[in-house]
């Protein structure tokens, strides 16, 4: 079977562009750290690496929910603490009033500060976390209660996704924390109601009012610390998803990295045998294409 020239330079060509284009790998595999440089180089490892990158985009959304929650959770344990604590004070104040030997301008100042416990509340429930009112539901608005304590929001709960088919309340609507609106009978109502009334009960010396109003003040401190037990385990649940997300992200990083680094000291022992079987060809080639007068002739 003869072979023409043009046949000869097809062969030696082809070797040659084989030569480069392995050398031209081994190198991007190098400068670039990445083994796989397109989904060809390796079908089954691309599909898998596919599949890690979108498990670890999911990863990430969750920590972000993940971290909103903490914030939402965090924030509402902060204020009812405060709420518990302004509590508190209101009740050492209707402690102090119950003394029969105190006089009515004494009297009228333990009523000013109850009252004024009472605003602080309506500035404790109005509390935000990225502009959004913590204690108002989800309604959208401004704030979760006027200034006469009127409650403005809504009773749905705030919840977050934090893991595949794992959701947490992070927000209290007001009336599960601050109570329900019941003018007609304020101590049995909202935390501003049952102190404006303490604080009439105080200012009139009424002793069997005041204590109605300890109780009252009692029930609310306990609905408070319930609240903040939710917010407590929420807080708890949290922790745990983010120490479970942290181990899983790091375990599909180290599965990406085997799948897709380059070895380095592999890769520049393929380096240096791309370059030699390179050179080799380009020297077979040049001694072979050498043609003399004397193979014209034959």
């Amino acid at each position: 079977m003869r072979i023409t020239d043009q046949g000869l330079t097809n062969i030696r060509v082809a070797h040659i562009a084989a030569g480069q284009s392995k050398l031209a790998e081994a190198e991007g595999q190098i400068a670039s750290g990445k083994q796989i440089q397109k989904p060809s180089d390796d079908p089954s490892a691309s599909a898998r690496l596919m599949r890690h990158t979108d498990r670890l985009a999911r990863i990430g959304q969750y920590q972000r929910n993940n971290d909103s929650a903490r914030l939402w959770a965090d924030a509402g344990d902060r204020t009812l603490q405060s709420v518990a604590y302004s509590l508190g004070r209101a009740k050492t104040l209707a402690v102090q009033a119950g003394n029969d030997t105190l006089g009515a301008e004494e009297r009228t100042a333990l009523a000013t500060d109850i009252r004024a416990i009472a605003d602080e509340m309506i500035s404790l429930s109005n509390t935000k976390v990225t502009g959004r009112a913590i204690f108002a539901g989800t309604a959208n608005v401004d704030e979760a209660y006027d200034a006469t304590g009127a409650y403005l929001g809504d009773t749905a709960v705030v919840t977050r996704s934090i893991d595949s088919g794992e959701r947490v309340e992070v927000g209290l609507p007001g009336p599960e924390v601050f109570g329900v609106s019941n003018p007609g009978d304020p101590f049995n109502g909202t935390i501003f109601e049952a102190l404006h009334e303490l604080a009439d009960r105080v200012a009139a010396g009424d002793n069997a009012g005041v204590r109605d109003g300890i109780e009252a003040v009692d029930a609310a401190t306990n609905r408070v610390a319930a609240g903040q037990g939710r917010l407590g385990a929420v807080s708890r649940q949290l922790e745990v998803v983010a120490d479970r997300q942290t181990s899983e992200e790091l375990a599909v990083s180290t599965t990406m990295s085997k799948l897709q680094d380059t070895d380095v000291a592999e890769a520049i022992i393929r380096l240096r045998s791309a370059e030699a079987s390179y050179q080799a060809t380009l020297s077979a080639t040049a001694r072979s294409m050498s043609t003399s007068l004397l193979d014209f002739l034959r």
